[in-house]
């Protein structure tokens, strides 16, 4: 079959000290592959189902209905891809097919919209996906193609605009001529990252990482211990409705986070929220409690500390709800809505006496010191609630005029010794702030500087 892709069938701390980030040994072996049945869809994603014999539509070999091939000529279908006629191009059904060269591209940009979607929601996406097809295959399910599970068609890759077919089937990222779409779903898929559950270092089975398009204020809990209720307060637009069954990621709700934006669309702005997250570690363990990120490409290395926290918003008290220009002497109260995104409540007493939010300064040029005011989070369990504490930002270093930047992070203290979750590899929260301005750079809303 010249001019697309070749699909190749295949035969078959705060533990205490110092937090470890590999795994002492892989308990869970990832599979390179994954079999599943593949049937005509509907243009939702569901099976189509034939209304004269009420059965379902397995594809064969050159079919060129929507499910089998993305480039197909079904009409009924607005999902189809007819700039080119291409059927259904296994010889088998069903099928067995590498997950990272073939599976996940063709899942991921199903799943959200590689147009649409911030490049760090993308990720967050490839990540879930590839952990809810390695815990389906370790449970031995009976996959298929449709909204059952995750939405596969063929050449859904090849089919992002504009068209074009790798000049390397066999390993399609490796082309030299791939479009800008492809690339931005290469990028996502490359780290082979998946989720985990388990609170200690060695618990490295995949999670059930359920995900839905959208839902308001707050997510569903899903019958598992990480797949619990959480707040949402990004996703509150009123003209937000639900979309899916509420557990785990809300695909939308995970762009609006990378954006720092009420709209998950990069192409459209509903206003600028006070939280902006860089990192897809940050989404997954907000939607998924008291979970871990790890490395299948090495030997499943833990990639996420046992101790991390998330803002999920910051009231400023201005009237645009951005950082206030600050002045030598002045004093801004504010508050913040801290999550938990760790695998343990944050429970006070002994050995951890203290838990507290609390704030740097820094200035190019100029290091580090420690703010003075402080607000408790003890008591704040994984995942949910997220209580609101109330912080006085004040006692601003004499670095003259000029951008500052305030750093959010918790401080615990203990009997073993006091320490920043940074310390243990978790991102402290940035936020510039113009000081005794007129500052000579432009300041965004939100900045931030990963150790």
């Amino acid at each position: 079959m010249p001019h697309h892709r070749f699909k190749p069938l295949l035969m078959t701390l705060f533990l205490l000290g110092v937090i470890s980030f590999q795994s002492v040994f892989a308990s869970f072996s990832p599979p390179s592959s994954i079999t599943l049945r593949v049937y005509r869809l509907e243009s939702s994603g569901a099976r189509w189902v034939n209304p004269v014999t009420g059965a379902y539509h397995l594809c064969s070999s050159n079919d060129t209905y929507y499910g089998c091939t993305a480039f197909c000529d079904d009409y009924s279908s607005p999902t189809c891809e007819r700039s080119h006629r291409i059927g259904y191009p296994y010889s088998q059904n069903p099928i067995t097919i590498p997950i990272e060269s073939d599976y996940l591209l063709d899942v991921v940009p199903k799943e959200v919209s590689v147009a649409a979607f911030h490049l760090t929601a993308i990720q967050a996406q490839a990540i879930a996906a590839r952990s809810y097809a390695y815990w389906h295959i370790r449970q031995g399910s009976a996959i298929n193609n449709s909204t059952q599970f995750q939405v596969f068609v063929p050449y859904t890759f090849e089919a992002l605009p504009s068209t074009t077919f790798p000049d390397n089937p066999s390993n399609p990222c490796a082309s030299g001529n791939l479009n800008n779409n492809q690339r931005i779903v290469c990028n996502a898929v490359a780290p082979r990252y998946y989720i985990a559950y388990g609170a200690h270092p060695n618990d490295d089975l995949p999670a059930f990482t359920e995900y839905f398009a959208d839902i308001r204020n707050r997510t569903v809990s899903g019958g598992q211990p990480y797949l619990i209720a959480v707040d949402d307060p990004i996703s509150s637009h009123p003209d937000i409705v639900q979309d899916g069954h509420g557990h785990g990621m809300s695909q939308k709700g995970a762009s609006r986070w990378a954006r720092g934006n009420l709209s998950f669309n990069i192409n459209r702005d509903l206003g600028a929220w006070s939280v902006r997250w860089e990192r897809a570690e940050q989404i997954l363990v907000h939607y998924y409690t008291g979970v871990h990120i790890r490395d299948a490409g090495n030997n499943n290395a833990l990639l996420t500390p046992s101790y991390r926290w998330n803002p999920l918003q910051i009231r400023w008290g201005t009237s645009d709800n951005r950082p206030p220009a600050m002045s030598h002497g002045g004093t801004y109260p504010i508050s913040v809505e801290v999550q938990n995104t760790g695998v343990s409540d944050w429970t006070c007493g002994y050995p951890n006496f203290s838990y507290e939010l609390r704030y740097r300064w820094a200035k190019a040029g100029f290091g580090e010191v420690t703010g003075s005011g402080s607000a408790s989070v003890c008591g704040t369990s994984k995942g949910d609630p997220s209580p609101t504490v109330n912080l006085t930002i004040q006692n601003i270093p004499n670095w003259g005029p000029g951008a500052y930047t305030i750093r959010f992070d918790i401080y615990v203290t203990s009997a073993y010794g006091n320490l920043w979750f940074r310390d243990y590899g978790w991102p402290t929260y940035n936020v510039s702030v113009c000081v005794d301005g007129p500052c000579k750079v432009y300041i965004p809303l939100v900045l931030k500087n990963y150790p």
